[in-house]
């Protein structure tokens, strides 16, 4: 059997939680400063020195590379630390990945083309190249994390979607305070027929002994429990459902909007939402899933293409010589078949964590 853990393990564990999230909000902090200092320097190296008009001797040119070189080191070990910082404090943030992942793109193509705005870019193997190339190797620093914190941010979510799905995005005002009855239930069933059905209740409901469902007629007990008890005073009730129609008590003082917002809000509907849920969710993981097995070796090839598109726009509109005629993107995923088939998988992540939210938003938003 296990052991559950004793009120000190806990606390032991929490204390080291608290430690660990303090060091590397220092970190942050440290990062944040080294990673101006260095790129602030490396910036106006590029941009104010002057470098590239005036002639250096051999041991001014060592000096001046080292110290550009020094800067540069600051900028990836601030950087470095900034990340660690935001991966463990934000590691469920969806935004964190995406953010590092734009800023590894304006650090490596962002800043050739802004700089190219204020002046000439840097000749190759100038202290001015160098100090460019600096700033541009924190790209290499950023996009790692940024697409493993992608990945691993929409691959939780879809797991978390899968098994808690049902408690996502509602709002419940009608029927929140009733509990589950024991019913004979039926998976995406009628309302008589979902757990929060009550006995007393649906002895008197004219919608049960129809046979219809509280969230067609637009009336139900949660939301008009009296209207629908007081129904069948009198009343009685036929062995044919179509002849009990009649009796249900429809609310012609509410629109048609207004009567699906209290549907809505009703702990009835929501459950039959979360069922539907249910349904569509693993539905959807085998489709995407499947999509990407069964067409794997179209579908990378189609990603191969992206890259070149990519590449090919970049390569338009970059400034820098060296690279005009460079795909950097399509060539580094054809370089390695593993890197082409991490990529394919992270974007399979990807694209399933969105259809589940996809899923999510339509049932539990749009109550669909």
């Amino acid at each position: 059997m296990s052991r559950r853990p004793s009120v000190q393990q806990e606390y032991q564990r929490q204390l080291m939680l608290r430690w660990i999230t303090t060091i590397t909000q220092w970190m942050m902090s440290a990062g944040a400063i080294l990673f101006v200092l260095g790129l602030v320097y490396l910036l106006y190296a590029v941009l104010f020195a002057g470098l590239d008009s005036q002639s250096f001797s051999a041991q001014d040119q060592a000096r001046i590379r080292d110290n550009l070189a020094l800067a540069g080191n600051a900028l990836l070990l601030g950087a470095g630390f900034v990340v660690i910082g935001l991966a463990w404090n934000y590691l469920e943030e969806p935004i964190v990945g995406v953010v590092l992942l734009l800023l590894a793109v304006v650090f490596y193509w962002g800043f050739p083309f802004l700089i190219g705005q204020f002046g000439a870019l840097p000749n190759p193997d100038t202290l001015r190249d160098f100090a460019l190339s600096r700033i541009r190797n924190t790209a290499w620093v950023l996009f790692p994390p940024g697409l493993i914190l992608t990945v691993f941010v929409s691959l939780s979510h879809a797991i978390k979607r899968l098994r808690y799905g049902s408690s996502l995005d509602q709002t419940l005002k009608l029927g929140s305070e009733v509990s589950q009855q024991q019913v004979q239930r039926r998976f995406l069933g009628k309302c008589w027929q979902l757990p929060y059905c009550r006995d007393y209740v649906r002895e008197r409901c004219p919608i049960y002994h129809a046979r219809r469902t509280c969230w067609r007629e637009g009336v139900g007990c949660m939301c008009e429990e009296k209207t629908i008890a007081m129904a069948l005073k009198d009343v009685r009730v036929s062995d044919d459902p179509e002849k009990n129609v009649k009796y249900i008590p429809h609310n012609t003082t509410l629109s048609k909007w207004e009567l699906k917002q209290r549907c809505n809000e009703c702990v009835i509907y929501n459950e039959h939402q979360r069922q539907k849920y249910q349904l569509f969710a693993p539905l959807t993981v085998g489709v995407v899933i499947g999509v990407a097995y069964f067409f794997r070796e179209p579908l990378q090839a189609q990603v191969l293409n992206l890259l070149g598109l990519l590449d090919s726009l970049l390569t338009r509109f970059t400034l820098m010589p060296s690279e005009a005629r460079e795909g950097v993107l399509k060539a580094a995923a054809q370089t390695s078949e593993v890197a082409a088939l991490v990529l394919y998988i992270a974007l399979v992540i990807v694209v399933l964590s969105y259809a589940l939210r996809t899923v999510e938003t339509v049932i539990f938003k749009w109550k669909w």
